[in-house]
């Protein structure tokens, strides 16, 4: 490797020699979180040579500050953190897609900083004064490490190791045992709580024909000897989970998917107190957003979920990554019921903590459909991004898609949904 003038005088600044910051804190230290973060000044930010950390490790570290800020800041700014954490996520799982090379940790640390930085800085002067000095020496090491990490990683010469990151997450919990690295998929009660979802739904075991409404099955009963007997002869382990739909039962099957979008659309309206004047348009909502991702099947094959390739799963295809620790990953794969309660979850979040709150109806081209499909596929920070003057052109052909169907269901046409099946591309 040929190292360029510019690398010998980063290695210059710092030593590849430095040692982490939990083997630079002197055992006399008083203050561990001062004596940390004098560890973090120039030329000795520490561990930004050697093994780089891993985008698990990052999204581990990551999710740990968030949770940790998230419990000393409320009102508005928790909600700007939430919506940071979710941008950085939704980044995570583009830079992680198949086809992308190289470490995006120094990256995805650099774009994380820059949304969380403003929001702890101005959390600072409500802060008790401990706390807002923990935060204030967090927020020059990050300060120091981000430009490094990144100089490093270009140059090829270093990278930021997982001991960086451990002695920055120090600098908030310095008598902390856990380690901050540790990956999990467990659902996590606190980072629902930080997103405002509350507690989680529990995973059905299975659904059947009680969630076709009572007015359809009356409806269907005379329309098709097959049909009928699917709905009245049913056997007790004949589940929706269960259920690949041929030519012969599409319609049963779309009939009983679009009564369970209808439930699940209301108890989460009621949920989350929707205004009865947009409880209509959260349905209609719902009801795209499953065709949109994945023409209203959760299954493509026997136990074989409908997966893509950056690990969106299921009838809403949530994604695995974007959304570790909120929703439980076996139930996203292996139940329908779940999945689109997940799913659900999320567009009313988009609804109304993003779309309502920040009046997208209200501005030039605005939409609020639109806007709640954007952010869901792209995150908070893509609220807008179906109106943009400059779109990018794959992006746009999501969004026009989007609301092409979407002026299906709001005339009433939601079942044009089998159009998927006929057209060979469900």
């Amino acid at each position: 490797m040929v190292v360029t003038r510019m690398s010998k005088a980063l290695l210059r600044i710092i030593p590849l020699f430095l040692v982490s910051a939990v083997n630079a804190v002197p055992s006399q230290a008083k203050d561990p979180s001062v004596e940390l973060a004098a560890a973090f000044q120039l030329p000795n930010i520490p561990a930004v040579s050697g093994k780089a950390a891993d985008w698990r490790q990052f999204d581990s570290f990551f999710t740990f500050v968030v949770k940790h800020f998230g419990q000393n800041i409320s009102g508005d700014l928790k909600e700007s953190l939430g919506s940071a954490f979710l941008d950085s996520r939704y980044d995570l799982t583009r830079a992680i897609a198949p086809g992308k090379g190289g470490n995006p940790v120094p990256n995805l640390f650099a774009n994380g900083w820059k949304r969380l930085s403003p929001i702890i800085n101005k959390s600072l002067p409500g802060l008790p004064k401990q706390t807002a000095s923990q935060y204030a020496n967090f927020i020059s090491a990050a300060d120091k490490l981000v430009p490094l990490g990144k100089a490093g990683s270009q140059l090829g010469v270093m990278q930021i190791s997982p001991d960086a990151l451990r002695g920055l997450a120090r600098l908030l919990e310095p008598s902390g045992r856990a380690d901050p690295l540790a990956f999990s998929t467990n659902v996590d009660s606190g980072l629902r709580n930080l997103l405002g979802f509350g507690p989680l739904a529990p995973r059905s075991s299975g659904l059947h024909k009680d969630f076709l409404l009572p007015e359809i099955r009356h409806a269907l009963a005379g329309r098709s000897w097959f049909i009928a007997s699917a709905l009245a002869e049913e056997p007790t382990g004949k589940k929706l989970n269960d259920w690949l739909p041929g030519e012969k039962d599409l319609e049963a099957y779309l009939q009983q998917v679009r009564g369970l979008l209808t439930t699940l659309s209301d108890k989460i309206a009621t949920k989350s107190k929707l205004s009865d004047e947009y409880k209509n348009l959260y349905r209609q909502i719902v009801f795209t957003a499953a065709w949109q991702e994945s023409c209203w099947r959760q299954y493509i094959g026997k136990g074989k979920p409908l997966t893509s390739t950056t690990g969106d799963l299921g009838l809403m295809q949530v994604n695995r990554n974007t959304w570790r620790g909120v929703y439980d990953l076996k139930g996203l794969g292996s139940d329908i019921e779940y999945n689109s309660n997940s799913g659900g979850e999320i567009l009313s979040y988009y609804l109304t903590r993003h779309a309502i709150k920040k009046n997208e109806d209200k501005q030039p081209g605005g939409n609020l459909a639109r806007a709640t499909y954007s952010a869901y596929n792209g995150g908070p920070s893509a609220l807008g991004r179906y109106r943009s003057a400059k779109p990018i052109l794959a992006l746009k052909k999501v969004d026009e898609a989007f609301w092409n169907k979407f002026q299906a269901v709001s005339s009433g046409r939601e079942l044009d949904v089998q159009r998927c099946y006929k057209d060979g591309k469900a």
